[in-house]
């Protein structure tokens, strides 16, 4: 079996893709590991903590089996970049190393894992030059794409199949980093993070993120998601859509409605209620039936996961009878 067919990306088909959860609140709070600056790839640098990501990345990969679906890896490289390296006084080789070392782990367990019914992508994921949540640091489109080129240039002599570019909140850096990975010839998926009034951090809704990064990037992206936001908050961004909405094929959930500062200081992990995130997730699909990518974010796992692959293929099972 090619590479080609077990590594397919999701917009060739509409094949439901399920991508990872948090892998970040899992590994912190059901593996007892401590994040500087939420930084998981400096952990690499542990035998046990490489032992951990392989097992979690597998019990989700396992969904994917279970239900014949698609599956996106990526996840650990969130701020494997040049400013998140310097914070943690780690050199630019030793960042460069362990981003391929990740991206390793991830060639490895699709290889082991992937078969004709369960295509598994290996990615990089890009988070924000600066916080998400905050939007302090914000830059030119010429700047972000200095800026990002750099981890993107890593993940294409890795291998990367693709980049996803998560949690932007800037409509010029999300222009930037997709300009980067078209100038390294690699396909992005980008993705927005929206705030509680349903619109991204900066101002911007998000159908006027997704149209102003298509009119600056001559439509390059392979598509665009929502991620790290619970459905009561990015719903009220899906009422009343306009022809954006065919460019958003995938969505990331997080499992609690809390405001990311409030979570970010529980000191616990909230896994909200998988059952009911399965249905939300259900009834998307529902609506728009281009949405093929389903994952999560903050304080979901294996078992969010099951219930919104169940979901969101009995939709698709009776949109396709």
């Amino acid at each position: 079996m090619t590479a080609q067919l077990t590594r397919r990306l999701p917009n060739t088909s509409d094949t439901l893709f399920l991508t990872e959860a948090g892998i970040e609140t899992t590994l912190m709070y059901k593996k007892g590991w401590e994040l500087n600056h939420f930084c998981l790839f400096e952990l690499l640098q542990h035998d046990r903590f490489v032992a951990d990501v392989r097992t979690y990345h597998a019990r989700i990969i396992e969904v994917a089996l279970k239900h014949k679906t698609g599956h996106i890896l990526d996840g650990l490289h969130y701020r494997a970049s040049p400013d998140w390296g310097a914070l943690l006084g780690m050199p630019a080789q030793q960042l460069a190393d362990l981003t391929a070392k990740g991206l390793d782990i991830y060639t490895d367990l699709s290889r082991e894992y992937a078969t004709e019914d369960t295509p598994i992508p290996v990615g990089c994921c890009i988070g924000p030059r600066g916080d998400a949540y905050d939007a302090k640091l914000l830059m030119t489109a010429d700047q972000a794409e200095e800026y990002h080129s750099v981890q993107i240039e890593t993940a294409k002599v890795a291998g990367v199949d693709f980049v996803s570019a998560l949690t932007f909140n800037h409509i010029e850096e999300a222009v930037g980093v997709t300009r980067a990975a078209q100038a390294a010839g690699i396909p992005i998926i980008v993705s927005f993070s929206l705030n509680q009034k349903a619109t991204l951090k900066t101002g911007p809704t998000l159908g006027e993120a997704i149209m102003a990064v298509e009119m600056q990037t001559d439509n390059a992206p392979l598509f665009y998601m929502i991620n790290c936001n619970h459905p009561i908050d990015f719903s009220p961004a899906l009422e009343n859509p306009g022809n954006w909405i065919g460019r958003l094929q995938g969505i990331r959930p997080n499992a609690s409605s809390l405001d990311h500062g409030m979570l970010c200081q529980l000191g616990h992990l909230e896994e909200g209620d998988p059952v009911e995130l399965g249905q939300q997730m259900g009834d998307l699909a529902h609506r728009f039936p281009q949405l093929n990518v389903f994952g999560g974010c903050c304080g979901t796992d294996w078992e969010h996961l099951e219930q919104v692959a169940k979901n969101v293929l009995s939709v698709k099972s009776l949109q396709s009878a």
